[in-house]
């Protein structure tokens, strides 16, 4: 026994230091399962960096409960944006490897050990994983084929498609970027922090179902939709290129696409939600949209049963709290 406990210690000191970075705003209701996720990790060198964004709920203390060595308690004074958060937790952070998960989503216990495997490219600095979207009512896998992998900073503006409870970046690149997280975003701060990474490393897929995505009412993520939205238009407008090795005339090419993209989900939730006609009507005629997505559009806003049609929608495809 003695032996089997001092081979399992020189596993864990020969394993890169993981540092997860969890942030909390009034997460109790949540937070016991997401962190026995990762206690339960069969990848046992982490550490948590939790974040307490003046939380006024039983988080602080449900957290202290389990101690563990390996939990890091960081209390904000002053609440701040999610950009801000991640860049305080980055921070603190002792890893050579930073991953994330939210207190109300989970991981499921190899997470950890099968994505680090693919660190053993030096050249990928992002790994991600399937993961499934779920509420009370319905589970989804979010990746019904395999994504881009390999140099993805085009695909990623033509389609973003990395949920954050899966992405493991590499600090070594990290460190080569101008910033970590922009403290002007809230809701996209992980969206500009890949996309930049993006331009100077690999990202590498793992084709398991590791991790799962809690879609509920009170999260941000649902009722905040314009502001995401709204975001993406802002890092587009300001973002330059930091790479010489990738090509101009292909990024305006692909930055439109990104444009109209965001501006066609932005006025559909408008009508989701059931913002004034012309209003939509007047963002419409102001937009350079695909053919498509014009057409589209503007059935949405002209027949009168379009929140019907989109509940529907969201039923059959999507997955809604």
């Amino acid at each position: 026994m003695v032996l089997v406990r001092l081979l399992d210690i020189t596993k864990i000191n020969m394993s890169p230091l993981v540092s997860i970075i969890m942030n909390c705003k009034n997460g109790e209701k949540f937070l016991q399962e997401s962190l026995n996720s990762v206690i339960q990790q069969t990848y046992k060198n982490w550490e948590l960096i939790f974040v307490d964004n003046k939380s006024k709920d039983n988080s602080k203390n449900i957290f202290e409960k389990y101690g563990d060595n390996r939990f890091k308690y960081i209390y904000l004074n002053e609440e701040v944006n999610l950009g801000t958060a991640r860049q305080e937790a980055l921070k603190n952070c002792s890893g050579d490897f930073i991953s994330f998960l939210d207190t109300d989503d989970l991981w499921f216990e190899k997470k950890l050990e099968k994505q680090m495997e693919f660190f053993q490219d030096k050249d990928v600095g992002m790994v991600i994983s399937n993961t499934v979207f779920f509420s009370d009512k319905k589970n989804k896998k979010f990746y019904k084929k395999d994504p881009p992998s390999g140099f993805v900073f085009f695909d990623l503006l033509k389609n973003y498609f990395i949920s954050l409870e899966t992405l493991i970046c590499k600090k070594e690149y990290l460190k080569k970027i101008s910033f970590e997280f922009d403290k002007n975003f809230s809701m996209i701060s992980d969206l500009d922090l890949t996309i930049r990474l993006s331009q100077i490393c690999k990202l590498s897929y793992c084709p398991l179902v590791l991790s799962k995505w809690r879609i509920h009412s009170s999260s941000d993520s649902w009722n905040k939709k314009n502001l995401f939205f709204l975001e993406k238009m802002k890092f587009i407008e300001k973002f330059k290129l930091g790479n010489s090795d990738i090509n101009q005339q292909k990024f305006i090419e692909f930055k439109k696409i990104f444009i109209k993209n965001a501006n066609f989900s932005l006025l559909f939730n408008q009508i989701e939600f059931g913002e004034k006609k012309l209003e939509i009507i007047k963002n419409l005629n102001n937009k350079n949209f695909h053919f498509y997505q014009f057409c589209i559009l503007l059935f949405l806003i002209l027949i009168p049963f379009n929140k019907i049609l989109i509940k529907f929608y969201r039923k059959i495809f999507s997955i809604t709290p």
